[in-house]
């Protein structure tokens, strides 16, 4: 097979472009276009998905002037939250725990307790903003309170947005081994996802999630593509397949990318690449940042995993 290039990375804001006018508004501290823009989504994964284009580009104090009691409150502070939390990582660093000073592991904590701070006074007030449980659970694992705060954390997010992938996906990263969980814990939750979540549901994504985490943290890729080879694993990932993107029902907003992505990765990984083809047509040679998740050269995988699948499918 001859040398592709690699695939660069895409946002959503260049696969969207009403999310590219969104981060213009955002960029030009244009709060009532962009607070009218958010207001208008449907779900919580579509709001996480915009917020995360702008959460670093609107100023404190724009957010700060929302009033409570404006239809927008909530909203300006969580994402008042959000920013205080994204501070707090910035002095943390991303690099392994061993290597962060103390100094730095004070300022992390000081800030993700400012925003927790911040993001109960939200949840008192209108328990129905999800965006703030989201990032409350986020949260709960950087500064460990447990399996079981994340859990409650979850399931009140889960009262007024059931099923929302997102959510789903941090509850898979709180029960890894890595923050005190174990694969086992990840497997029950899939199971659970896959006995109470309706066909068309979104949130079925995070069993596939749960499968893409496992194979990562494999102490080798022989490994992780042998306990993705598994038998029972292969069907799973075809059963979350039949009740999503080959559902009826299923409509994934901004997550249409995030599904293929996860499709045509586990497929390929499987062995089964006439299954992954419809995957990365659907995905038109975008490749989004889940990619960098799992891969180590995630523009040369996609690449890679894609000309074979498109040379049997």
């Amino acid at each position: 097979m001859p040398f592709q290039l690699p695939v660069p990375e895409s946002q959503p804001a260049d696969l969207f472009a009403e999310l590219r006018r969104l981060a213009a508004d955002a960029g030009r501290g244009d709060w009532a276009a962009v607070a009218a823009f958010l207001g208008g989504l449907r779900s919580l994964d579509d709001l996480a998905v915009a917020c995360g284009q702008i959460e670093d580009k609107l100023d404190d104090q724009v957010l700060q002037r929302v009033p409570y009691g404006d239809p927008a409150w909530a909203l300006a502070y969580t994402m008042l939250g959000v920013r205080t939390v994204l501070r707090g990582w910035k002095i943390r660093g991303t690099g392994w725990a061993r290597d962060v000073t103390r100094q730095q592991w004070a300022g992390f904590h000081e800030h993700l307790n400012r925003a927790e701070q911040i993001l109960i006074d939200v949840t008192a007030r209108e328990p129905q903003q999800g965006y703030a449980w989201l990032e409350r659970m986020i949260i709960c694992r950087g500064i460990s309170l447990g399996h079981d705060e994340a859990r409650r954390r979850y399931d009140r997010l889960s009262a007024h947005h059931p099923f929302a992938y997102i959510a789903g996906y941090h509850l898979v990263q709180q029960l890894q081994p890595k923050w005190g969980g174990s694969w086992e814990k990840v497997a029950e939750f899939g199971a659970e996802l896959l006995r109470t979540a309706p066909a068309g549901s979104v949130g079925l994504l995070a069993v596939l999630a749960g499968h893409m985490e496992r194979f990562q943290a494999s102490d080798s890729d022989v490994e992780g593509t042998a306990l993705l080879r598994a038998p029972a694993t292969v069907a799973q990932i075809h059963q979350v397949a039949d009740r999503t993107v080959r559902h009826p029902a299923f409509q994934p907003g901004y997550r249409f990318y995030t599904a293929h992505d996860y499709f045509a990765m586990l497929f390929s990984l499987v062995g089964d690449h006439a299954a992954a083809a419809p995957h990365f047509r659907a995905l038109a040679g975008r490749r989004t940042p889940l990619w960098t998740s799992y891969f180590d050269n995630p523009g040369v995988a996609y690449a890679n995993l894609r000309d074979r699948a498109l040379a049997r499918g």
